[in-house]
């Protein structure tokens, strides 16, 4: 494969799955080269960045992430000729840190308690302990560059969605760094004008959910990794997303491994997040046009398929 292969990803109907009269369509973003929807980020921000001139082959890259992001930019960085540098929160599955590995990239685990944040501050602190020209902070959460890169796999969901003659009625996507959902929704809005964009945040870790409930927000550990940071980012444009809604971990890992035993899209858990989202919002009318996404790759999470990070079942997060 190479970086070609990123994007174009096919927008399937699930015919198994539609209830209620309605359709439901997803963008397969699992497909892309190294098993994520963070393959099309990376793309971005990275060409965007050489064609500024802010960085060249050789330099070395580095963010953190907690696995799709770092696949996504250890395999891109490799194809360009950068050596990379993952920081990642330790407890993460072998798979993502073996695939990391595998395309020649450094992972660096910092410590449980702090999750995600504690990785932003040790790729922030090992950046500024270099003091070198040749190392650059990618920093795909506060990166416009990253809701940018969405904006192709919106027109492409568009050109689907004609070509199945069918217009959307909602959008439903998960909610990690934020770039994917406004990026899409940005896109689907300018050609949708009754489009409604439902946004999901894991129950454990709701900032979003929080400030518009009115709630004091609390970050608490989870099984959705790659939501739930604990913080928004810069991409999380809160006037792209008409409602915001909570699930459950263990339930969107259930309806995860329910959908692959009897489908053959092999999907992780934030897409059994999605799915769990649109079926409820499919029963509650009769006869509605959603389009989702599945972001990741099952395999990615065999050594945790009962959806329980050993690592995180005692800790109380303190970000």
């Amino acid at each position: 494969m190479n970086l070609d292969d990123i994007g174009n990803t096919p927008l399937v109907e699930l015919m198994r799955f539609a209830c209620n009269g309605g359709r439901l369509f997803s963008k397969c973003e699992y497909m892309n080269p190294s098993g994520s929807h963070k393959d099309r980020t990376y793309l971005n921000i990275i060409t965007s960045l050489e064609r500024e001139g802010v960085i060249r082959k050789g330099m070395t890259l580095v963010d953190c992430s907690t696995g799709n992001g770092g696949a996504a930019l250890a395999w891109i960085g490799k194809k360009k000729g950068y050596s990379i540098k993952i920081f990642m929160p330790e407890g993460m599955t072998c798979e993502r840190k073996e695939q990391i590995r595998a395309y020649g990239a450094h992972v660096v685990e910092t410590p449980k308690e702090s999750f995600l944040v504690g990785a932003v501050d040790a790729t922030k602190e090992y950046v500024k302990s270099k003091n070198s020209s040749e190392v650059y902070f990618l920093d795909q959460s506060s990166t416009l560059l990253n809701k940018l890169a969405w904006h192709t796999c919106g027109e492409e969901i568009v050109k689907a969605l004609g070509e199945y003659k069918v217009v959307p009625d909602y959008f439903v996507c998960s909610l990690g760094t934020g770039g994917t959902f406004s990026g899409i929704a940005e896109v689907l809005k300018r050609h949708y004008r009754d489009i409604k964009t439902v946004g999901i945040e894991v129950d454990a870790s709701a900032p979003l959910y929080a400030a518009r409930q009115g709630l004091e927000f609390e970050h608490r550990s989870h099984n959705l990794m790659g939501l739930g940071a604990g913080v928004l980012s810069i991409n999380t444009i809160p006037n792209l997303i008409d409602e915001v809604v909570v699930v459950d971990g263990d339930e969107a890992w259930e309806q995860m491994r329910l959908f692959v035993s009897k489908n053959e899209y092999g999907i992780g858990p934030t897409c059994g997040a999605n799915l769990l989202v649109c079926e409820k919002i499919a029963a509650m009318q009769r006869g509605l046009n959603i389009v989702t996404l599945f972001f990741d790759s099952a395999w990615k999470y065999k050594s945790c398929w009962d959806g329980v990070y050993p690592t995180y079942t005692e800790v109380k997060l303190c970000c």
